[in-house]
């Protein structure tokens, strides 16, 4: 696990990737899970979500995951896309879920 510094850096690098890849898009981000929570471990993933009505473009989401896979994260990122999660998962991100972009 990361101090507080690097671990508010490391997220803040995440939500920069993330909210890039989806700029211009009819999305709501949010962060969740055990980071979220500030819970995480060393071999925990940091958790986003998705939330779209059905326009976003697969092609967004592969960018995003490109964009994330080269960024220099020594932890792996979960994109999760929230049209296609069960509705248990769905009703958790909008629980505990930190909303990055509205």
């Amino acid at each position: 696990m990361c101090n507080v510094d690097n671990r508010e850096q490391l997220l803040l690098m995440v939500k920069k990737i993330v909210t890039h890849a989806f700029a211009g898009q009819p999305v709501r981000i949010y962060l969740f899970g055990s980071w979220a929570r500030g819970e995480e471990r060393p071999s925990s993933d940091i958790d986003i979500a998705i939330d779209h009505n059905g326009c976003v473009a697969r092609s967004v989401f592969a960018n995003a995951r490109e964009m994330l896979d080269e960024a220099p994260v020594p932890y792996r990122v979960d994109l999760v896309d929230l049209t296609t999660a069960t509705p248990e998962l769905v009703a958790k991100v909008r629980d505990e879920g930190i909303l990055w972009q509205d």
